[in-house]
Parts: structure tokens; sequence; C-alpha cells
């Protein structure tokens, strides 16, 4: 094979390997937008390569398929996705070079993609574990699926009824003030013992549920999370595990709690990442003031809007359901954490609710304008005033989802949480 072949058939593997990603992601209908650089600026800057051509009416599969695989780069990039990519992909149909083209023309040069307010997301990479995870237990190759108008209701975890908000009313429930049930959760934290030595290893077991890679439209199924260990090293190393959990309860509960991964359990994946891949002192050089905690929270998530609002709301708390899978947040820390939310815009109290282990928790819930069709809940243990899991429930109906609203998106309960 010539340089130049190996080259294009690269280029077509990128090209379908993105397309795939996309269309999991539920933006592939997105791409009609011009959008930021990466190694080709603009729709002008494609368009001045396509016409710049000897003989612009007859465009290379080799140029047509580095033109796509560019901007599909830059789609990635605007929606904070482009850290992730799945190692196998279904065969997908490449668009023409003449669709391509005409997508270009067909672009305002006024049009702009307002970015998401970070860069990526960790949850992210959560789901594409978890996905590659199901696909092992099946034995087959599994794309997620670009689903399209909602169907009927299939099987997924029961809501669950919290003080403020029943699971039938949950779409529309407002809560409550959060600024006693916050202090509340800091006073907790307060009391509880001190954190971890630089020195310690990280071990949280969680177990959860996710709509992109758990679902099954049979309405019968059964709800099975799926338990992850994860090891987070002084030097950055951090290593994860998947086993299959035990089915959940009637009642969408039966979470064991604090135990570790039954090596009996079905496998499902495992990823080793080197050192210096995570910042494993996040926590212990960070500040215990309740701006020092969220500059260095928005810093670590490289939030776009540092101001009071929506946008700054959606970062915090992104990033409190995220490290609190990966880290034991200590107590000082996470007392400076529910104080901070207190100042922050659209944080509501769901009140008190037993969790998907049967504990008592508090929820805190958020729904951001830029996805209204979800709504986030933090739940915390009011005795520890620890993170202890989250809940993403979809509350309006959605194209990308397969299912009706009010339901449960995903979930993760915190099972073990400890320093060694």
């Amino acid at each position: 094979m010539s340089s130049n072949e190996e080259r294009e058939l690269n280029l077509e593997f990128e090209t379908a390997e993105l397309h795939s990603l996309l269309m999991s992601t539920g933006v592939s209908d997105y791409l009609e937008h011009d959008l930021p650089d990466i190694e080709l600026e603009s729709s002008a800057s494609l368009m001045a390569r396509l016409t710049s051509l000897e003989e612009p009416n007859v465009v290379t599969p080799e140029l047509n398929l580095e033109l796509e695989t560019a901007e599909l780069h830059t789609l990635m990039m605007s929606t904070g996705i482009s850290d992730y990519l799945v190692d196998e992909l279904p065969d997908i149909e490449l668009e023409s070079s003449e669709s391509l083209l005409a997508r270009l023309k067909s672009l305002d040069e006024s049009d702009v993609v307002t970015p998401m307010p970070t860069r990526r997301s960790r949850r992210l990479a959560h789901t594409l574990l978890a996905g590659t995870a199901a696909a092992v237990v099946a034995g087959v190759l599994v794309a997620v699926q670009p689903w399209g108008t909602p169907v009927a209701q299939a099987a997924t975890p029961p809501l669950l009824d919290y003080e403020f908000a029943e699971a039938a009313r949950i779409a529309d429930a407002p809560g409550v003030d959060p600024a006693d049930t916050l202090e509340q959760l800091a006073l907790a934290a307060e009391r509880a013992p001190s954190g971890a030595s630089p020195s310690a290893v990280l071990h949280v077991v969680t177990e959860g549920w996710s709509i992109d890679t758990d679902f099954d439209p049979d309405p019968d199924s059964t709800i099975t999370p799926t338990m992850t260990e994860n090891w987070l090293y002084p030097d950055g190393r951090f290593r994860t595990r998947a086993h299959l959990g035990e089915p959940l309860t009637a009642d969408g509960r039966g979470v064991p709690q604090g135990g570790r991964l039954d090596r009996e359990t079905t496998f499902l994946d495992e990823r080793d990442e080197p050192a210096g891949s995570r910042d494993a002192q996040l926590f212990v050089d960070m500040p215990r003031t309740v701006d020092g905690v969220r500059d260095a929270l928005l810093d670590d998530i490289e939030c776009l809007d540092r101001e009071r609002g929506q946008e700054r709301s959606w970062c915090l708390t992104d990033q409190i359901v995220n490290l609190s899978q990966t880290y034991v947040i200590p107590p000082d820390v996470m007392a400076s954490i529910w104080r901070m939310l207190a100042q922050e815009e659209d944080i509501r109290s769901l009140g008190t609710v037993k969790d998907r282990t049967g504990r008592d928790a508090v929820a805190l819930s958020f729904i951001w304008d830029g996805a209204p069709e979800d709504r986030t809940i933090i739940l915390a243990d009011p005795k520890t005033g620890q993170v202890v899991g989250s809940e993403r429930i979809l509350i309006k109906a959605s194209s990308s989802s397969p299912v009706k609203p009010p339901a449960i998106a995903d979930f993760f309960a915190v099972v073990t949480s400890e320093s060694r």
C-alpha cells in the first residue's frame, strides 16, 4: 500500500469513527454550523481549499475526507467530547464531497456556535467505558443508537420520591430554598474526621446505570447497574474496573453499601492510566475558603464563565457529581463546597429521600438552561456531609432519548469511599 493510500484509509477510518461518536452523543444534527478553529479555521478556509483546486468540480476522495474529518473534529471540540473516542465502530457511509461543498456554501458568515461552558465532561468518559463494558457482556459491538421520536415507555429505573417532589411531579416540582439544607451539610462535614494524607491511595466504589449504555427497550427487562471500582494513586495513576452489579429491587433500590467488588461476578472492563494522568493532589492543595474552592473547581474544569449565573452553576454541579466518583473529598473542603453552592444560582432543595441503597439522604437539584430536558440531583449524607450519589432525570421530551419523560437518564450511588 502506498503512503497516499494509507493516509486516505486512515482518514476514512477516522471520519467514520467521528461520525459514529457524534451520532452516539446526539449532536450529529448540528453539522451544518460553522465551528471554531482546529486545523481549518472556518467555512471560508474550507471553501478556499475546495475552490483552489485546478478542477473545481472534481474533489478527490482524499481531500474530501480530510476536510470532513477536520470539520468533525471542530464539532467535537465545541461540544467537549474530543478527548473520548471509542475503539471499534460500525461501517458508516460517508457524505459525498458535493454535499460537503453544498453545506459550506449554505453557511451564513455570521453563524456562530456558542461553546459549552467547559471544554470537557468527565461524565462522558465514564459513559464510554460503560458502553465498552456493555459490548463485552453482550459479546457484540454496540453503537449507541441515535434515537429519534421517543417510543413507548420501556425499562428504566423507578423514580425516587423526594420530600418536596414526588416521583409523579419531578418534572415541575420547584423545590425549596436550599440555604438551610446546605448549611446543615456544611456543619456535618466540619464535624467529620480530617481527610486523607497526600500519600494515600483513594478508593471509591460506585454502582450506577445509564440510559446511554444500559438501556433495554423491553419493558419487562431487569435493571442491573454496573459496579465500578476506582483507585487514584498519589502519583496520578488511575485504575478502574467494572463488574456487573445486582438487579435493582422493585422500588429502584437494592444497591449494597460498603462492599468491594465480588471477583466472582461478571467482569466487564478495566482501564489503567499512567502516572500524571490525574491530579491526585487536587483537594490536598485546594484552598479551604469558599472563594478558593470555587476558583479551584472552575480552574480544574476550565469553565468559560466565571460570573455568578446559570453557566457557573452548571460547571460547579457537574464538578461535584464527577469528582465524587474518583476522589475522597476532605471534609473541610466539602464544607466549603456546600457553602459555595448556597451562593450559586438556581440550586434548589428537594428535601429528604431514601437513596438507591436505602440510606437517608438529602437532595439538591439544578436544571441548566443549556439542557432544560434534564434535572440533575446531588444526593448527600446529612450525617457526614459527603456526596453519596447523583440522579439525572429526563423531565422534557428529547429527540435523543428513547423514552418519554419523566424517566431516569442515569444515576450512581457511592457505596465505598476511603483512603488507604
